[in-house]
């Protein structure tokens, strides 16, 4: 398995036939206090499996992590059914995971990782920030 695509945004959804939609990509919070609470933002997820994965069952885990590693911010498991090829196409797995009410404790750079099967795939940074003028 392989990882296409992975960002943060206000906003995402995977429509009819399998369209991904992406609205407001970030990679900068700015905050004026901490800690803060991010109220909504969408993770989103593009996966290609390799030939021996079609149709089987996968164990996905996203975590959201401290700079240092660790203090885990968030966590998401879930099983994803790899899907077998249509027409000659190589299947891709577009996943979007809305998360609510994440706090951030102080400022600093924050990483998503991707595991399938306990592999890491890859990840994704946001840094949050305090923002100009504000007391921490």
């Amino acid at each position: 398995m392989q990882l296409l695509t992975i960002l943060a945004a206000d906003y995402a959804n995977v429509a009819e036939g399998g369209k991904l939609n992406v609205m407001g990509i970030f990679t900068d919070i700015y905050a004026p206090t901490f800690p803060v609470i991010h109220p909504s933002m969408f993770l989103v997820v593009k996966l290609s499996p390799d030939f021996p994965e079609y149709g089987q069952q996968r164990k996905l885990t996203i975590a959201l992590v401290d700079e240092d590693g660790k203090l885990e911010i968030a966590k998401i498991t879930g099983d994803i059914a790899v899907p077998m090829p249509v027409g000659g196409h190589k299947p891709e797995i577009n996943l979007t995971v809305e998360l609510k009410g994440i706090v951030f404790p102080k400022p600093g750079r924050y990483q998503f990782t991707v595991l399938v099967d306990k592999d890491f795939k890859g990840s994704h940074s946001i840094e949050v920030q305090q923002a100009s003028g504000a007391k921490e």
